[in-house]
């Protein structure tokens, strides 16, 4: 099985300091290019490098693939 650690910078969003909202604020996915990855062999280890990139300011999520036992 394949471990990863997949970030991106994430884009500052303005928000308005009003009470209300009239909609909601959209997602807008990050380029292909702007994605980075990491390989990892334990699971703990991408557990610590994800926290590590987002507690810098990336969005960052752990990703698996299903091959192996």
């Amino acid at each position: 099985m394949n471990i990863w650690v997949e970030w991106f910078r994430q884009n500052e969003i303005k928000t308005e300091t009003w009470a209300q909202m009239k909609e909601q604020v959209k997602w807008k996915p990050p380029k292909p290019t702007e994605i980075q990855r990491r390989f990892f062999d334990k699971h703990e280890d991408a557990v610590e490098y994800a926290k590590r990139m987002n507690d810098r300011g990336f969005h960052a999520s752990i990703k698996r693939d299903g091959a192996g036992a």
